[in-house]
């Protein structure tokens, strides 16, 4: 009988068990996992290189894998067979980091930007006791004598206690003469005893902000008693092995056991962060009493195990809006068991905590008079509109090209991705790649970038087909069609040509399609106008450089005057990270949610045709971008 060969695949610690002789292509289909194989398996087209990390397999040379990829053991999945215990790696979904890293500083000089609170004054405290010993003369307990001090120390009069401090309040206030540690919880109806320790040392107190993407996963490692940012960890969100957006999500999540494995691989995700970000910090995630956790509803749902097809299916009623506050031990998550997650409310169906916590991280609700428009365009793409005093909102289902899912030469805003590009007078591709190096891809910025590029040079018509006869060498063909070659193999990180395909470039019109008629069906909708908006904020994954002169070219925003367009980058972690450090922040999303009026495009009728007219470069109403059709004109 053949033996089965266990196989893992990093980053997603996913294992299969496959016989020998197994080629690692039929492995991670087995595994379900999302690795491209242009060629369908045949060896030619070196899309699925993967690192082979421990063990043996046996790989067969290729022309489509150069030398030096080989020999740091990149493979083609196609080409190499298991012949022993294997832990392999994908590369296409190395752990990406945050670019940008938050700190006290920022927040201190963008103060007055900010809808939210800036303050060092979380939920969860420490407060060091010494409790009198025990005595034949008071005969109170343990418990009561921790209450005593704590109303002494604190003023604080009542605090409930947790079981699992119950189990250790004997030992820990006998350990050093009564000197304790009692991490407390201020709740919304009162306060609770999280933990006591005895007062051996100090330890930190923490807590984490974490936004949960569709395609990324990011969070901050925060210092409680003093604001501090300690370290910060983002990867991909592993359950991108069932489906690159929020909808092919909730189909897969219609049988209990797939609902099951979401919620396992998301919680798998978070875990692991708060592992790599604990370890750059030297902290343990037993001090981590606190958990800060912002996403649009789906991925909420995913996180809890809640059943999300009814966001899908008319009338689009999620479970939840408001999440209560949960212990960490109910959600499976390696910090202190009685460490409180709180999620940020969402709008509506697809508009989530995302954006409610992203606003605190923008001006709009500081100004009365002021109309502003907030656009986070991640693969969901929301948007709000309006001021202090009123919020409506909507979201379009973007797809996740502008965060390089689904292009052949896509990739997430991290080292090795083209950032910014343009193509000169000559022809010739001129391109920054974030980190330096050869590049690996491009992420949002550089696609919009290379489609603004390619329209204003007239190598593309309206509808994004490609001119041969401008394009000269450039024009080549693969086995997806024409295409557009950026970067020869040669001076590439993978070693193969980086090019776009007229089916990269379809994508990416429907995509900036969706975003733009929505903002034209969310204004419609309260009586507005483009030009009668005073500030635009755009969120999101387009990395640090989107350039808006490339994004109003192709249609992706309105052709206004480039003074109003301001880019707040992960506006969900900053403002996930606002409610962590101030509980007056955690009102005030709660209330921007009760506020907001949420739009359902599904049931607006003039949605399909606003989209179907943004489906051209920049738009069938050339009228609507005047500065482009200058530009254009013979």
């Amino acid at each position: 009988m053949t033996k089965n060969l266990k196989v893992e695949f990093l980053p997603f610690e996913t294992a299969v068990h496959v016989p020998a002789g197994t080629t690692l292509l039929e492995a991670v289909k087995k595994a379900g996992l999302p690795l491209k194989a242009g060629c369908g398996g045949k060896g030619t087209c070196g899309d699925c290189v993967v690192q082979v990390r421990a063990g043996r397999a046996r790989s067969r040379p290729s022309a489509a894998l150069p030398d030096e990829l080989a020999r740091q053991g990149y493979v083609l999945a196609c080409e190499t067979e298991v012949l022993d215990r294997l832990t392999v790696e994908l590369p296409q979904f190395q752990e990406i980091s945050i670019k940008s890293l938050l700190d006290l500083r920022f927040l201190e000089e963008n103060k007055d930007n900010l809808s939210g609170v800036f303050e060092v004054r979380p939920l969860v405290a420490r407060v060091d006791l010494a409790l009198p010993p025990p005595s034949v003369d008071d005969h109170v307990s343990d418990l009561e004598r921790v209450r005593r001090a704590i109303s002494k120390t604190a003023g604080i009069k009542e605090a409930a206690v947790e079981y699992a401090v119950l189990k250790k309040l004997a030992a820990a206030v006998r350990d050093q003469d009564g000197r304790i540690h009692a991490v407390l919880l201020d709740g919304r109806r009162g306060w609770t005893i999280l933990d006591i320790e005895p007062r051996r040392a100090q330890r930190r107190i923490c807590g984490l902000a974490c936004d949960i993407g569709t395609t990324t996963v990011a969070l901050y490692l925060v210092d409680l008693e003093t604001g501090e940012i300690l370290s910060a960890a983002s990867s991909y969100n592993q359950q991108l092995k069932c489906g690159e957006d929020v909808i092919s999500r909730i189909d897969y999540a219609r049988m209990p056991a797939r609902l099951e494995e979401l919620r396992s691989l998301v919680s798998s995700t978070v875990s692991h962060l708060i592992d790599q970000a604990s370890r750059a910090a030297g902290v343990s995630a037993a001090d981590i009493y606190y958990g800060s956790f912002a996403g649009n509803t789906t991925m909420t749902h995913l996180f809890l195990g809640l059943p999300p097809r009814y966001i899908r299916e008319e009338p689009y009623v999620p479970t939840v809006r408001e999440v209560p506050r949960l212990a960490a031990r109910e959600l499976g998550l390696s910090l202190n068991p009685e460490a409180r997650i709180q999620f940020a409310p969402a709008v509506g169906s697809y508009v989530g905590g995302d954006i409610t916590a992203g606003l605190l991280a923008t001006p709009i609700l500081r100004d009365p008079d002021t109309v502003s428009l907030f656009i986070d365009a991640g693969t969901n793409g929301e948007l709000v509109v309006g001021n202090r005093d009123w919020l409506v909102a909507c979201a379009c289902s973007a797809g996740p090209a502008f965060e390089g899912g689904g292009m052949k030469c896509g990739m997430p805003a991290g080292d090795g991705a083209i950032e910014t590009l343009e193509i000169g007078p000559d022809g010739a591709v001129r391109y920054q790649v974030i980190g330096g190096g050869r590049p690996r891809g491009l992420c949002g910025s550089g696609l919009v970038d290379l489609l603004a590029e390619l329209l204003i040079h007239g190598h593309i018509d309206k509808s994004g087909k490609l001119h041969e006869s401008t394009l000269g060498s450039r024009m080549i063909r693969d086995d997806n069609g024409p295409a557009f070659l950026i970067e020869e193999g040669a001076n590439c990180h993978w070693g193969k040509d980086l090019v776009i395909t007229e089916r990269d470039i379809a994508n990416l019109v429907r995509t900036k399609g969706a975003i733009f008629s929505a903002c034209s069906v969310l204004l419609k909708n309260v009586g507005l106008t483009f030009d009668q908006i005073g500030a635009f904020y755009i969120a999101g994954g387009f990395g640090q450089h989107l350039g808006i002169e490339s994004a109003i070219r192709i249609g992706l925003l309105p052709d206004l005057p480039r003074d109003k367009f301001h880019y707040l980058g992960n506006t969900s972690l900053c403002g996930a990270t606002l409610i962590l450090l101030s509980g007056r922040n955690e009102e005030m999303v709660n209330e921007i949610a009760r506020k907001t009026t949420y739009v359902e495009l599904n049931t607006e009728p003039g949605y399909m045709h606003e989209y179907t007219g943004a489906l051209f470069l920049p738009h069938t109403d050339i009228g609507l971008f005047p500065t482009v059709k200058k530009l254009l004109a013979p």
